[in-house]
C-alpha cells in the first residue's frame, strides 16, 4: 500500500463518519426566553457612600474658591493656638521679601473673619485675647 493509497482510504474514512452527523449553527442549539428585569435599588450603605463622596469633592471644589492672601494665612496658622500678632509676623515675613505691602491689623481680621466663615479656621477667647486655630477642614486643606 502506498501513501496515496493510505491517505486516500484515511479521506474516505472521515467522509463517512462526517456524513452521519448533521452540521448544527449555534443558533439551533440555543432556545433564547425572554426575561423580566427590574431596576435594582441602592443600599442604604451605598446611598451613604455615595453621599460622602460627594461631601468630599464639595470640600475639594470650595479649596480652589480661596484667594492668595487666604491661603497665606491659613498656612502661617502653625500652632494649636495663636495669637493675632503672632500671625500677622508670621505672614508678613513672606510678603516683605516679595516686595508687598504687609497686612494691617484690620485686614488680617477680615481675612480671619472670611476663613471662619468658610470653616478653615476657629476662634476662641482666651482670658481678654482672642486665639486663631485650624478646624479639621483647615488642617486637612494645608496637607
Amino acid at each position: 500500500m502506498g501513501d496515496d493509497e493510505k491517505k486516500e482510504k484515511m479521506r474516505s474514512y472521515f467522509e463517512e463518519a462526517a456524513k452521519g452527523k448533521e452540521k448544527k449553527v449555534a443558533k439551533d442549539l440555543v432556545e433564547l426566553k425572554h426575561v423580566e428585569t427590574e431596576k435594582q435599588k441602592a443600599s442604604e450603605e451605598t446611598v451613604n457612600l455615595a453621599q460622602t463622596l460627594k461631601n468630599e469633592v464639595i470640600t475639594r471644589d470650595s479649596f480652589d474658591k480661596l484667594s492668595n492672601d487666604e491661603i497665606t494665612i491659613i498656612e502661617s496658622i502653625q500652632d494649636k493656638r495663636m495669637f493675632l500678632n503672632r500671625i500677622a509676623i508670621i505672614a508678613n515675613q513672606s510678603r516683605i521679601p516679595m516686595g508687598k505691602d504687609p497686612f494691617k491689623k484690620a485686614d488680617l481680621e477680615e481675612i480671619l473673619d472670611t476663613l471662619i466663615a468658610k470653616g478653615y479656621v476657629k476662634t476662641e477667647l482666651v482670658e481678654e485675647n482672642r486665639v486663631y486655630y485650624l478646624s479639621e477642614k483647615g488642617r486637612y486643606r494645608i496637607q
